[in-house]
């Protein structure tokens, strides 16, 4: 009735589209960029913010603008998490059921089990790019290796990534493993790394070089993905020679100062127990003086690798800054998974002969160019205090995860929230912190699968406290070992002999450290819980391997 009544003259018709065009840009222009920063294999604890020694400033800073998640959650490992988060969905439905690296005879082939983000799923940055986005990235891929799956098909504009799940971090394009040669690509090109790469300064400057390149009008999506503090250990002598000695009491005793850091932070209750030391861990004391020369560089070459990210973070933080455009950056930052206590020759097709024979791994050169050397699982432990396990362990020390956002939209800043949350809500919160759609079940043409993560920003926002209402359960699966989350309870199962192979519950609210089995004193919530287990595995079409790929 209002139309006919109101007669649209060409010239009224030009004049409301000029009104609906200016209004598109305005609402354009107030989008905020997002900056999504993740680090490969860093520990819950070893950030300041988290209760960490390591200096962090940058960081610590970023805390204090925005909001620490201390009850976030990833998948256990690399790819399967990277999938999670870039698609919204469980890694089972995106194509990494499991790692590419380790799908057995009987995944092989099956959906779910391809190894690389299908086309079952629409990627997060492919939208935002659609929705006019500039969007770029800058490290570990892990989600492909083929042409076809590069990141540039996936929904970036400008790439400079290194597709395997790791690297040496110096410019020798050393294989992390036997068998295993990095491929770095820009812009689905294949190149060799230049002389006096670091990786992480290089990944960083690379971003920077790409943002500066972005047309001014368009918001931007940016993802760092080191590959920092991931193994091989490398880190620039002066980085390291800052940390040297501060590790010579131990790791049992860096444990409980992290620990009580922590319950002093509020993080864990003032009884909480952590896990105990694993026994296959020595005591420190037990230990002689060339071992635990060994072991002390471990830890301060770990350590020098995540204050060089901090580094490299506060340069890129600056950047933005003098071009204006922090106040409009909402940045995410966490790590992948939790710290890895594999040792280099417990890699596939690898042991300490291939690694003895292939690295200069004297003590003098140790964390410099040519050694291979990982933290190991007494550091791992640390690096996860208080919590069980560590890397590649659905337990909470394998996937529990820090997580810092900061930006515009955040009502109160320094603050922290202890609600549950999990990796498939990143892909959400980017959505609806950018104004963009995600298309549901169907994507030009394709059937996708829809998103199973719930948006932050009303928690950012103070309009909720909580991400997941108190009856939602999660659940995982990663090298056939199970857990569900429901409210403050945990139900896990563990290959032995990491565990008894036989579903355990825990009240992770006075036991974060896994510690108390209730199984048998609450048999209906077991049975509950293992139930929506069953029912996640038959949904997601999880195939669980018929070996354990987890041998001590």
């Amino acid at each position: 009735m209002i139309l006919t009544a109101y007669k649209l003259t060409p010239l009224r018709v030009f004049l409301m589209m000029i009104v609906l065009v200016a209004g598109s840009c305005n609402a354009a222009e107030d989008r905020p960029n997002i900056l999504l920063i993740v680090v490969d294999d860093m520990g819950y604890s070893d950030i300041a913010p988290f209760g960490g020694e390591i200096d962090t400033p940058n960081l610590d800073a970023l805390a204090k603008s925005g909001m620490l998640f201390t009850d976030f959650h990833t998948s256990a490992s690399c790819s399967p998490t990277r999938s999670m988060m870039f698609s919204g969905t469980d890694n089972h439905l995106a194509g990494v059921g499991s790692m590419g690296e380790t799908i057995t005879a009987e995944q092989r082939g099956q959906p779910g089990y391809e190894g690389y983000l299908t086309e079952r799923v629409v990627s997060i940055p492919t939208l935002l790019q659609d929705a006019g986005y500039f969007t770029a990235m800058a490290g570990k891929w892990h989600l492909g290796e083929e042409p076809e799956q590069d990141p540039p098909r996936r929904g970036f504009d400008k790439v400079y990534t290194m597709l395997n799940g790791g690297a040496s971090h110096f410019d020798d394009e050393w294989m992390m493993y036997a068998n295993y040669t990095p491929i770095y690509r820009e812009n689905g090109v294949q190149v060799h790394v230049p002389r006096g790469f670091y990786s992480s300064e290089f990944y960083t400057s690379k971003l920077i070089e790409y943002l500066g390149e972005r047309p001014a009008e368009q918001p931007f999506f940016g993802y760092l993905a080191f590959t920092a503090p991931h193994d091989p250990l490398h880190a620039p002598d002066e980085w390291v020679d800052k940390y040297k000695g501060r590790y010579d009491a131990g790791n049992d005793a860096l444990r409980q100062t992290r620990l009580e850091a922590l319950k002093k932070l509020g993080f864990i209750a003032p009884d909480a127990q952590p896990f105990p030391r694993l026994p296959t861990i020595p005591a420190w004391e037990e230990l002689d003086d060339q071992t635990k020369m060994v072991e002390s560089r471990r830890m301060e070459v770990y350590a020098a690798m995540i204050a060089n990210i901090d580094h490299q973070l506060g340069r890129l933080f600056d950047h933005l800054k003098n071009e204006g455009q922090w106040d409009n950056t909402l940045v995410i930052f966490l790590s992948d998974n939790g710290a890895n206590g594999l040792q280099m020759h417990q890699y596939p097709g690898t042991d300490k002969a291939w690694v003895e024979r292939n690295s200069d791994n004297r003590i003098e050169n140790l964390g410099r160019q040519y050694s291979r050397m990982a933290a190991g699982a007494a550091w791992a432990q640390v690096a996860m205090t208080p919590y069980r396990m560590f890397k590649a362990f659905v337990a909470e020390g394998g996937i529990r995860s820090p997580l810092i956002i900061s930006g515009p939209g955040i009502e109160n800043p320094d603050t922290v929230n202890g609600a549950f949350s999990h990796v498939m809500d990143i892909a959400s919160t980017i959505l609806e912190a950018s104004q963009t759609q995600h298309p549901g079940t169907s994507f030009k043409g394709r059937d996708i699968e829809p998103l199973r993560g719930k948006s932050m920003l009303p928690v950012l926002n103070g309009t909720t406290n909580v991400v997941h209402a108190g009856d939602t359960a999660v659940s995982w699966e990663l090298f056939g070992m199970r857990t569900v989350r429901k409210g403050d309870y945990k139900l896990l199962w563990l290959v032995k002999p990491f565990g008894p192979e036989n579903w355990q519950l825990y009240n992770l609210a006075n036991d974060p450290g896994e510690t108390v089995d209730l199984s048998g004193q609450m048999p209906e919530l077991r049975d509950e819980m293992i139930e929506i287990w069953n029912r996640y595995s038959r949904e997601t079409g999880v195939i669980l391997p018929l070996q354990n790929l987890l041998s001590p």
